[in-house]
């Protein structure tokens, strides 16, 4: 039987790396990747020495010997990324000489720059104090000195929320630091690096944009739609996109490069195939894909998309068609061993998994409806490409979202045709731009029309993600899976597809079984929970409290409220009720929250109240909060500071 495996080699290659990968993120067992390549490399060698009447039975020895090098140098890339991430924290600050390597993002109280450390050798970000913003703002490949400390990441502890501190170290991020107004200064230096020059490029075409005339969201939209430069982006903006499961149009990928490539493939269109000119075709549209990642920023997700159809158009020269699968995995293996913890980022694998289930399952949709209208055509192309890319990735998010976009098939159907638009007109005004050097009289003119032509697409973007996020049931909520429903959901979406292609009734059989494997486990969870308790989550400058799933609002505790469970006593107090009073006898109380009022004080609380345990919440000022933990030091009561470390739980 032949190995299914030989018709795709770099899927054979992507699979031990992945694995090597795995095993070092999880266990770090780097010093096993020397075994691994020095017995692949052995286990290769004897594959030549074996006689020719046995080389038949030992043929698997070679690729065994394949597996465990590439296995190996997977667990090799993956140690040196966390060495990257990995870093020895000290007390006090210090000078460090910085590299600006991202574009600044502006928060409510400070602008965060990524920074690279070239003495270190390690990245971090840096936050800004505002007013240090006279001194002029740095751009990416800028050298600069400053003093500050670095520290960890930490999250908010609070249940389900983003795990920051695990992205940050995928990203290669240890820590941060603040830094003060008069505690850096430029150097003067930049670097040459392509990565700082391609995102200094982004921020001259995004300064380009905003001398058009477009006002912040068509800017801002635009910005994303055409570089996936997202920082500016509104929050309202951004959750629009998500409800409407319109959002991967937001981030510059394989949509965009494709479309980049369509229309440079449009334009080309007069090089027929029969001339002696044709393999100019191919050559120059590697070129203008690579130089549109290069306006971008060169983002993970543009080399992606631009590797797979550099090795389509090489596919095209060499006279071999039909390499788009093989194109997918080779780009996925050189990600991978360039960037290993790609693997865990989001984008990646719904990108992966959107393009293999495009690549593959599309083609066997598309004769499903026969038609020779070209528009009926068009839309069932558009409508079945849309839902074959959620249908496989509606799983993931699931998993790390737990939403679902309940009209992504229609938006999708609407939004998608006006990007290929918004992304034509952009390009049409880059080439307006260089006719209006050559021809400055007109240049007012030739951008008038397509400056026009974006506000009015951008406005019937903005209208139809209003008019579907509004509709009822638009987003599905709290539906988040655990790493064994996705496993099994996949399972039940690839056996059905088995199935239905092949009619084979084993495959039926086992999505049957995931099915009731799924319901089983769900319905076992569900008769077995237990209440949550209580939790004070981890908010700055607000007070949020859950008890039993439900909600305690600030609006609903009149200055206090009492809670008794299975004989504890939880008192939530939110004003200063026992100020200048007496009392003969005192209440206990296991649990005392303190929130809202930054007046309460533990020494005059203590003369009424007998407290096991101090919880401060974070809508308390950080000088309160300060106040009151020193407070219960000195009255050897222990406190729990949600800010300082996170949400606190407290289950029955």
């Amino acid at each position: 039987m032949r190995n299914p495996l030989s018709k795709l080699p770099f899927l054979f290659l992507l699979i031990p790396l992945i694995a090597g990968i795995l095993l070092q993120y999880f266990f770090k067992l780097q010093y096993l990747s020397i075994a691994l390549l020095l017995a692949g490399t052995a286990a290769m060698l004897i594959s030549y020495f074996i006689p020719k009447d046995r080389q038949f039975s030992w043929r698997w020895l070679f690729g065994a010997g394949v597996i465990l090098c590439v296995s190996g140098i997977g667990i090799l890339t993956a140690s040196f990324k966390q060495a990257q991430s990995e870093y020895t924290f000290t007390d006090g600050t210090k000078i460090y000489l910085g590299v600006v390597t991202d574009t600044p993002q502006e928060k409510p109280r400070s602008i965060a720059y990524r920074v690279f450390l070239p003495r270190e050798g390690k990245q971090i970000v840096c936050y800004f104090q505002r007013d240090s913003l006279y001194k002029g703002k740095l751009l990416p490949g800028d050298e600069f000195l400053f003093q500050a400390k670095i520290q960890p990441f930490r999250n908010t502890g609070n249940p389900d929320d983003f795990d920051y501190v695990r992205y940050m170290y995928n990203q290669g991020f240890p820590g941060s630091a603040y830094v003060t107004s008069d505690s850096w200064k430029a150097t003067g230096n930049r670097s040459s690096s392509l990565k700082y020059k391609a995102l200094r490029c982004r921020q001259q075409i995004m300064n380009f944009y905003r001398s058009l005339g477009f006002n912040e969201t068509e800017y801002t939209i635009l910005s994303a739609l055409t570089l996936g430069y997202q920082d500016e982006l509104t929050d309202d903006i951004k959750q629009g996109f998500r409800t409407t499961g319109t959002v991967h149009v937001l981030s510059v990928s394989g949509l965009h490069v494709g479309i980049i490539y369509m229309m440079i493939s449009f334009l080309l269109g007069f090089i027929r195939k029969s001339t002696k000119y044709y393999l100019l075709k191919p050559i120059i549209i590697i070129t203008l894909l690579w130089v549109y990642a290069f306006i971008t920023g060169l983002p993970p997700s543009v080399l992606r998309a631009s590797g797979m159809l550099t090795v389509f158009c090489m596919a095209e020269i060499c006279g071999k068609r039909s390499y788009s699968m093989h194109a997918l995995f080779i780009a996925a293996f050189f990600m991978l061993l360039i960037s290993p913890f790609s693997l865990f980022d989001i984008g990646f694998q719904l990108s992966f998994i959107s393009v293999l289930a495009i690549l593959y399952l599309h083609p066997k949709t598309l004769p499903l409806l026969k038609t020779e209208n070209k528009y009926i055509k068009y839309i069932w192309q558009m409508f079945t490409l849309s839902f074959v890319a959620q249908l496989a990735t509606f799983p993931i998010c699931l998993y790390y979202f737990g939403t679902f976009p309940t009209y992504f098939f229609i938006t999708n159907l609407l939004i998608v045709p006006l990007v290929t638009f918004i992304t034509y007109i952009a390009g049409g005004i880059v080439i307006a731009k260089g006719l209006g050097f050559i021809i400055p009289v007109w240049s007012e003119y030739l951008f008038y029309l397509p400056v026009k032509a974006l506000q009015i697409l951008v406005h019937a973007m903005k209208s139809i993600i209003h008019f579907f996020e509004n509709l009822p049931f638009a987003l599905i909520e709290n539906v988040k899976i655990s790493l064994s429903d996705l496993a099994l959901i996949f399972t039940i979406i690839i056996s059905i597809l088995i199935f239905m292609t092949y009619k084979k009734t084993k495959a039926l059989s086992i999505s049957l079984t995931a099915i009731l494997l799924l319901f089983v486990s769900h319905i076992y969870m569900n008769l077995n929970e237990k209440p949550d308790g209580l939790i004070v989550y981890n908010r700055r400058q607000a007070s949020e409290i859950k008890y039993n799933k439900e909600l305690i609002r600030p609006e609903d505790i009149d200055k206090y409220k009492a809670i008794t469970f299975n004989d504890k006593k939880i008192l939530i107090l939110s004003a200063n009720l026992w100020h200048d009073k007496d009392s003969d006898r005192k209440l206990n109380v296991d649990h005392l929250i303190l929130t809202k009022d930054n007046s309460l004080s533990l020494h005059s609380l203590n003369q009424h109240l007998t407290i096991k345990n101090v919880i401060i919440d974070g809508s308390l000022s950080a000088n309160t909060r300060k106040r009151i933990s020193k407070e219960c030091q000195k009255l050897d009561i222990p406190c729990y500071d949600v800010i300082e470390n996170g949400a606190y739980s407290l289950k029955f």
